[in-house]
This record gives structure tokens, sequence and C-alpha cells, in this order.
């Protein structure tokens, strides 16, 4: 009965709400003119390292250490990457940031595909940013937690992980003080969730490409209030992920947008937002089918509404891709540096 219900309202609400792709033309171009909204043509980037097949594998600013965590909240050994300053040393207190990449990706992949050691290095030999720690942890289960605690599945508690374990590990081995977060992809969606959730450990909340808005992954955007009252069919989700994305966030609506970035947004504490910064970029052409520009344009309007505040970016030409952010991720330290140093 639920079942048929639930399909019944979708029904009802996709004809009354018109054509997903020309609302959104209009919202993109009305986001495109707020203040802290910026256009970034081809002929618009800065002069910072993107793709090459040539990778820094030592540099005289910083070492990459290899660390692994003995996790009680998960069944599987956890290792992330730490990029530390070569004349690190305990007296004095470093900013930290924290990358997470997005699905099936590794931690890795910020450093063979986004270039961040390349624009970290660059950035400090011009003395545009100074040293900090970068933290990139590997997701768990295969790439694939979405940095999350599983609903039907135990010792599956990625989330838990992150805030109880991952952030004291850092704490144990680093004097580090300031911290920041984001990532891309699943990791943006995880970076604004974490940061979201626990407002009080992060000055800098980032997303590149982030799923910041579940309900949008999959339906129409304008149902949330209906969604979290109802049962959600299998169908609504991809054929690859749909198992996966039952098995975190349960079936039932008010659990998914319980976990929603998009929804978070509106329950944030407002003694809490002191000092706060939001960083949303997107490629211009990062549409189906997860319809990630569209979640930046959702997430920016709400940022703005909320009066938080923020800096948006949005890639002319650029796809959901690693070379878009190898283009993106030296505007996003220089952005970090200058609220957690």
């Amino acid at each position: 009965m639920y079942y048929l219900i639930g399909i019944f309202i979708f029904y009802i609400v996709f004809l009354v709400t018109g054509s997903r792709k020309q609302r959104m033309k209009i919202k993109v171009k009305k986001t495109i003119t707020y203040k802290n909204v910026n256009i970034i043509s081809k002929n618009n980037r800065e002069e910072i390292f993107e793709p090459s097949e040539d990778l820094i594998l030592e540099s005289k600013n910083f070492i990459v250490q290899n660390l692994k965590i003995k996790s009680k909240n998960v069944d599987e050994e956890m290792t992330y990457l730490a990029v530390v300053p070569k004349s690190y040393t305990p007296e004095k207190g470093y900013p930290v940031l924290y990358l997470l990449h997005g699905i099936r990706d590794n931690a890795h992949d910020w450093i063979e595909k986004g270039k961040l050691l390349d624009n970290f290095e660059l950035l400090l030999e011009k003395k545009t940013i100074g040293k900090m720690i970068i933290i990139l942890p590997n997701s768990g289960f295969c790439g694939e937690s979405w940095y999350s605690d599983f609903k039907k599945v135990k010792n599956k508690n990625y989330e838990s992980y992150f805030i109880d374990e991952l952030i004291l590990d850092v704490k144990k081995r680093f004097n580090v003080k300031n911290a920041g977060i984001s990532g891309f992809s699943m990791g943006g969606y995880g970076a604004f969730k974490l940061g979201l959730k626990h407002l009080e450990l992060f000055k800098v909340i980032g997303s590149f490409a982030g799923a910041v808005s579940l309900v949008r992954l999959t339906i129409n955007k304008r149902i949330t209030r209906i969604v979290k009252f109802i049962y959600l069919p299998e169908f609504l989700f991809k054929d690859q992920d749909k198992e996966r994305f039952i098995n975190i966030f349960g079936s039932w609506g008010k659990g998914i947008i319980k976990e929603d970035p998009y929804t978070l947004i509106k329950q944030l504490d407002t003694t809490k937002q002191q000092g706060k910064h939001f960083y949303l970029s997107v490629g211009s052409e990062d549409k189906e089918p997860y319809y990630i520009l569209y979640q930046w344009v959702d997430m920016v309007g709400r940022i703005k509404r909320y009066n938080l505040p923020f800096d948006a970016y949005i890639y002319e030409g650029e796809t959901h891709t690693w070379n878009y952010i190898a283009k993106d991720i030296g505007r996003f330290l220089k952005y970090s540096w200058k609220h957690l140093k």
C-alpha cells in the first residue's frame, strides 16, 4: 500500500513541477549573479599546475607519510596519507586540512590525478601560502563508504571512525590547530555532512563537485517535505549504487533526509557559525546522471539564504573529473590558508 501511494505521489509532483532542465537553466543564470559566485572561464585559469605526466615524488618542503589505524568502528584496517612539512616541530601548531576522495577513488588520487602536491609545492615556493598539514584519508569499504555509518550493515560505522578515531589519531601524531575539510563528489558529501554535524571541529568546509543533496541524486528537490514521510522504492536509485545506498541510508525518506547536507544547513546552531567559511566549486557541464551542477546551485542558494560566508566557483566546460580538481585545488589551498592560518 505504502509503495503504491509513494509512486502516485512522485508521479503527480513530477507532472506539476515541470521540466527539470528548464527550471535549472533559470536557476543557474540567477545563481551566477550572486556577489560571491565566480565564473572561471577557460581563458581565466590561474597559473597553477594542471594534469601532466610528471608527478612530484620528492620535495624540499614536505614529506608524505603512510599511516594506519586499527579501527573499533569498522571491521577493516583504515589508512591515510599525511602531507607533513619537513620542518615540522611539535612546538608549533599547524593548520590541518582533510581532503576526502570520491566514490571508488582513493587517497592517492589527490596526488596522482588531482595534482595536489604540485600545486602545494608551487604555492609554498611563491610564499602564497604557509606550511600546513594535509590529511588524505581512504574512505574504507573499497572507496564506497560515503563517510557514513551504515544503517543496515554492522561494523561499518565510517562517520564514527572519522570523528572518533581519525581526527584523534591526527591530533596525537601532530600538533594541529585550526582545521578545514573538503572533498570531491562523494567526498564533498562527506565533507559537508561531517562539517555541518560537527561544526565545532572545522573552520573551513568545502566541496569540489560534491553530492551535497541526497534527494537531488534521485528525485525532484521540491518533494523533500513529502519524502521524509514515505518509503522509497529501490528503482529510484541507479542500478550500480542502489543496494549500497539503501544499506547505508535505509529505505525511509526520513532517514535519508537526516543525513542530507542540504537539510542540515537549516539546522545549524547559529551560536556555532561564527568564523566558519564555505567553499563550493563545480564544472558547468557536470549534469547527468547525478545532477551535480544542480546540487551546487541548491547549496549555494541555501548558504546564501542563511547568510553564511562563502565563495563559490563554476568552471566553464568542466565535467566530473580529477582534471577539473587539478585546476581548482590551488585556489582552494589559498582559500584554506587564508582562513586557517
